[in-house]
């Protein structure tokens, strides 16, 4: 699962959120330099929140929403939802 969505007006910045369902691979690029990269096979939380500050002189808070169930997490639909400054920006299903 791959998702893209840009971030701030005068201050363009591209951030992705990549997913692998299988491996659990997880990463999180803010304009091709990776901030967060960690693999996700097993948790208690059924909602894992990212949060980064994206931006110098513009800066904007993303929070990314990896939600999972509680059973048989891994052959079940993921929803993600990006928000920018806590407006909902993107979402998709992992």
């Amino acid at each position: 699962m791959r998702m893209s969505f840009d971030v701030g007006a005068e201050e363009r910045h591209t951030v992705v959120f990549s997913f692998n369902k299988f491996w659990g691979g997880l990463s999180i690029t803010v304009d091709g330099y990776e901030v967060v990269n960690t693999v996700r096979i097993a948790s208690l939380k059924l909602v894992k929140r990212y949060n980064l500050v994206v931006g110098t002189r513009e800066q904007h808070f993303v929070t990314i929403e990896h939600h999972r169930k509680l059973l048989f997490a891994g052959l079940r639909d993921q929803p993600v939802h990006a928000y920018v400054d806590g407006v909902l920006v993107a979402e998709g299903v992992a």
